[in-house]
């Protein structure tokens, strides 16, 4: 169960306040946290609704986009000449 006032759960082994330790995007518009334990150092993964991982995600589809676009170049006889992206 998450504990509402710090906005993480209650470690199951020992009934500490567990800490965020990482956030991880999952599906759209779902973050993977993970939750240790200082008392006892338990490790609990939660799946969260979220709009952040909407937000982070679309820069890097848009990364990813520009990647697969992108025209490179190779330099024959001194010059210039374009190459297909793979």
């Amino acid at each position: 169960m998450l504990d509402r006032q710090n906005q993480g759960p209650q470690c199951t082994a020992c009934g500490s306040p567990m800490k965020l330790a990482a956030i991880e995007p999952s599906a759209p518009g779902q973050d993977l946290r993970t939750f240790t334990c200082p008392q006892c150092k338990r490790v609990q993964r939660h799946i969260i609704e979220s709009t952040v991982t909407v937000a982070w995600l679309e820069p890097q589809r848009a990364i990813k986009a520009r990647r697969e676009n992108a025209v490179t170049y190779e330099i024959h006889d001194g010059r210039m000449i374009s190459k297909p992206a793979k």
